[in-house]
């Protein structure tokens, strides 16, 4: 079965931000890029079908650490050649369901074009701001 990929440019796809990614309190370019273990599918949540507050309990209560959650469009991703899917996680023994569960395709980028990007991404999701910082 082939997904087709998100098409709503204006969607913000959520993103976690995890505590060692703050460098002298400013975010560095590491949570949009993918790391080898991700295999150039960088992990996002659609707002479409949750909010950002949601995505981070959904998160943290799956045992992950994050510090806040920001975002990125859909037409920003694609402004940058990388389409994003939807990946609905379904639940296990151990970890919530997450129905809005998503990726960004980073497949067909270099590692140094996908730290390119990321730097890119992140300027984007400073402008948009923190979309949810836990008290």
């Amino acid at each position: 079965m082939t997904v087709d990929p998100l098409d709503d440019s204006e969607e913000v796809l959520f993103r976690q931000v995890h505590p060692a990614f703050l460098e002298d309190g400013h975010i560095s370019s590491s949570p949009f890029s993918p790391s080898n273990k991700d295999r150039g599918k960088l992990s996002v949540d659609r707002s479409a079908l949750t909010t950002a507050e949601a995505s981070f309990r959904r998160f943290t209560g799956n045992g992950y650490q994050s510090a806040f959650v920001v975002g990125v469009s859909v037409g920003e991703f694609g402004a940058e050649r990388l389409p994003c899917y939807p990946d609905p996680i379904e639940a296990t023994a151990s970890q919530q369901a997450n129905p809005a569960h998503a990726y960004a395709d980073y497949s067909g980028t270099t590692t140094n074009e996908s730290k390119r990007i990321g730097k890119r991404l992140r300027n984007k999701a400073l402008d948009r701001g923190i979309l949810f910082l836990p008290s």
